[in-house]
């Protein structure tokens, strides 16, 4: 099927501009309908425009609570008709009234091996802590920060010699390939979810290449 997607996210967009891609490519399976950002001018919303893709700033000063700005974006995301929801650095907590309207169709991307160094600060608490072995997770979101069942993680060594930003883009290079395969699969109706556990479907798909010097678990298939 093809998922008719949101993308909610706060910033440079990197990890969304490689989701948009993939669509574009047809390695996804997507129909993107609509972009929101919580910051007046996050450079997301301009990769949006550059693709013809509606896009919408909420900024969340605006409101006066997390529920209330969640009920607008509700309100926007079903108005575009989207049915599955990718936060792609979006820097806020999603309440329950927004996972009861997307029920086990809300996804994250979280740039440590959860549940290790949960939280925003993810990279600098693994880097800080002298961790030998830090990556990336996409996981369906629940209401507990970072806490969701877990599609797909990918990991490398912490370099000795690299500093935490130079960490950070590793990981991001990790993400953008990690992020549209676990849409695709959910795409292809092979995730389901047993108790903690996500369970993926068996696939004739041939495995590809795992980025250099990383581990990903599930493998990555073709294309990706």
């Amino acid at each position: 099927m093809t998922l008719r997607l949101g993308i909610l996210a706060s910033g440079r967009g990197t990890n969304a501009q490689a989701i948009i891609d993939a669509a574009d490519s047809g390695r996804l399976n997507a129909d993107i309908r609509i972009v929101i950002a919580n910051r007046p001018g996050a450079m997301v919303l301009e990769r949006a425009r550059k693709h013809g893709i509606k896009s919408l700033c909420l900024d969340h000063n605006a409101f006066a609570d997390r529920e209330s700005y969640d009920r607008q974006a509700v309100e926007e995301l079903l108005a575009a008709g989207a049915d599955t929801i990718a936060l792609a650095g979006y820097m806020r907590l999603v309440t329950p009234l927004f996972l009861r309207t997307f029920p086990n169709r809300v996804l994250n991307i979280h740039p440590a091996l959860l549940p290790a160094f949960p939280g925003s600060r993810g990279v600098r608490d693994a880097w800080n802590y002298g961790a030998k072995i830090s990556g990336c997770t996409v996981h369906f979101v629940d209401p507990v920060m970072d806490g969701g069942p877990i599609i797909i993680q990918a990991a490398l060594p912490v370099l000795q010699d690299e500093s935490e930003d130079q960490l950070l883009e590793r990981i991001h290079v990790l993400e953008y390939r990690t992020y549209v395969q676990a849409l695709q699969w959910l795409a292809e109706d092979r995730l389901s979810i047993e108790g903690r556990r996500v369970l993926l479907a068996p696939s004739t798909a041939l495995p590809a290449p795992a980025p250099e010097c990383a581990l990903v678990w599930p493998p990555l298939e073709q294309n990706f």
